[in-house]
């Protein structure tokens, strides 16, 4: 048992209530694989196990060297290991440095609390450090590890804000959503582009069928969109009522996802044989991103212009259109549809329907292909 400065590292598997629900008995084996893989990366550099329940784990080392090469090593193992459930199950880790105080049955102090609270804001994949810890980790030179600086964070239950830091691991998946905090990610620093969603039908939904019915096509619907969404690499995602909100860095990227979730959406066997339709509305801009959300003229416009969406369709407005100049968007294409009016007194924004091949041409007959137009 580490004495003295000791670094914990925390664990907790990302989304384990949908988890259980949706593999019932098998969640037994998934739960068993990963706690043979994680206390394999832990025992190989000496961690001590304070503590485990379900599928969380709280471990001590005596350096932060250790803590921190455990911490990639496992997050390694779990990224190759052949896993029979799909998507695979993702773990985020919280670490930090403290001097607890120690009595027969362990530990005790705020700094264990620091250490669950920091893995807790954390997304799958995704190994974050305190203050106290990547000091440390400063002065060494571990291979294939960096630092990124996230910043300052407000903690639940913690008076003072904690300056997080995520372990960059070589290999691996380091481009996550902003953490889980009031403060979430500053102002974007390039142009990114927002998609919009919208169920249609949801109100007639609601009036026909039962409330179990209804709450089973709203679960359903959620776990697809965000599904699409966060698997395409959207950097933040929020979904609310029959609406999302997702960003993306790249114009191309969002395009991508906004086709991969019509051809999901309209290939899902939804319950009861429901026949469900999804309006995405698509623009660019700088966007703020919060721990409540995005925020800024691009996302309050493509709010607008997802309105005048039909459902199945796919609508990108001027700005986004022109971030495409030279992308290859394969069998993808666009074509320019009637102008729309976002507010009143406004200049009518151009747009431009997404064809997706296999799920219907644009209707108007006067439509011309993008890439014919003159500019």
């Amino acid at each position: 048992m580490p004495r003295g400065t000791v670094t914990f590292l925390a664990t907790d598997l990302e989304e384990s209530t949908q988890l259980v629900q949706r593999l019932g008995r098998e969640y037994a084996d998934l739960l068993g694989e990963l706690r043979r893989l994680l206390r394999a990366a832990f025992a190989e550099h000496e961690g001590w196990e304070v503590d485990t329940q379900g599928d969380a784990f709280f471990v001590a080392f005596e350096r932060v060297r250790d803590a921190v090469s455990a911490a990639a090593k496992a997050q390694r193992a779990l990224a190759v290991h052949d896993w029979r459930w799909d998507p695979p199950p993702r773990i985020r880790m919280g670490l930090h440095t403290t001097e607890p105080h120690v009595w027969e049955e362990g530990y005790v102090g705020v700094g264990l609390t620091r250490a669950n609270r920091i893995c807790g804001v954390g997304h799958g994949g995704q190994v974050l450090l305190s203050r106290s810890t990547s000091g440390v980790l400063a002065d060494e030179d571990v291979e294939g590890i960096g630092l990124l600086d996230l910043g300052e964070h407000r903690l639940k239950g913690l008076d003072r804000p904690e300056r997080i830091f995520q372990l960059v691991i070589d290999g691996l998946q380091n481009d996550f959503r902003p953490l889980n905090t009031i403060e979430g990610a500053g102002t974007a620093t390039e142009t990114m582009t927002v998609l919009v969603t919208d169920l249609v039908g949801l109100g007639r939904h609601l009036r026909e069928g039962t409330p179990e019915r209804f709450r089973t096509l709203v679960a359903d619907y959620h776990r697809t969109l965000e599904g699409v969404l966060r698997e395409t690499g959207a950097r933040a995602v929020t979904a609310t009522g029959d609406s999302a909100i997702a960003v993306y860095r790249s114009a191309r990227q969002a395009v991508v996802a906004a086709a991969a979730l019509q051809r999901i959406v309209a290939a899902h066997a939804w319950p009861d044989g429901i026949a469900v339709a999804v309006k995405v509305g698509l623009d660019s801009g700088e966007i703020i991103i919060t721990g409540h959300g995005p925020f800024g003229e691009g996302v309050n416009r493509c709010a607008v212009l997802c309105t005048s969406v039909r459902g199945g369709q796919v609508l990108i407005s001027e700005a986004t259109r022109s971030l495409l100049e030279g992308e290859d968007l394969g069998e993808l294409d666009l074509v320019e549809v009637e102008p729309r009016q976002l507010a009143e007194g406004g200049r009518p924004l151009r747009v431009f329907e997404l064809i997706v091949p296999g799920l219907g041409e644009v209707d108007a007959p006067s439509a011309a292909r993008a890439s014919d137009l003159e500019h």
